[in-house]
């Protein structure tokens, strides 16, 4: 209808030019009667022109009514195919408190595991002893004064005696056969009796 109102407007917009060209063309011929017609008839194809200009308008604000409404239409079937998804997305979460339970459960097992992390992380008691760890120092420390002393006495024992190095002859690698047990209870026998 646009288009049809679009046309019906290039014809009256011919016929205004003609009538405009006809009563220039009676005035300059003297013919004041047939100008002024021409000029009427002029009028009221402008004025059927303005009328098919508002009709025209109302009808492209119409189309673009229906245009809007056609997208929104769609836009509101998009919309609730959207949360028809969601709802039965929720729904097969088991809805709001069920995932809220379930975070409440996560939360707690990764406490629980923390603890149970933090217990196998203590030091745990041994048998005997119960002793805290300055005591255990302290302790240490009194070894270590006995060992020093012990050490100090084997030194001056030392100086006191000399005890003879006894010779050992061992047999030279490769020159004889594997011994036997036998004859290496001999061998070290022979070894003590030559030191004596």
């Amino acid at each position: 209808m646009i288009d049809n109102i679009g046309k019906k407007e290039l014809h009256l917009q011919r016929k205004i030019d003609a009538e405009v060209a006809d009563a220039i063309k009676f005035q300059k011929a003297g013919k004041k009667r047939e100008a002024v017609m021409c000029v009427k008839k002029k009028k009221m194809y402008e004025a059927q022109l303005a009328t098919l200009g508002t009709t025209k308008m109302n009808l492209e604000g119409q189309k673009m009514t229906l245009d809007s409404m056609k997208m929104n239409a769609q836009i509101l079937d998009t919309q609730k195919m959207a949360a028809k998804s969601m709802q039965e997305g929720v729904k097969k979460m088991g809805g709001v408190d069920k995932v809220a339970e379930t975070h409440d459960e996560i939360e707690e097992a990764m406490q629980d595991a923390k603890e149970i992390q933090d217990v196998m992380n203590n030091p745990m008691a041994l048998p005997g002893i119960d002793a805290d760890d300055d005591e255990l120092f302290a302790e240490i420390e009194g070894m270590i004064e006995e060992q020093l002393a012990a050490d100090l006495s084997k030194v001056e024992l030392g100086r006191a005696v000399e005890m003879p190095s006894a010779p050992i002859s061992l047999p030279a690698a490769g020159t004889k056969k594997v011994m036997t047990e036998e004859e290496r209870e001999l061998a070290e026998l022979e070894a003590a009796m030559a030191a004596g």
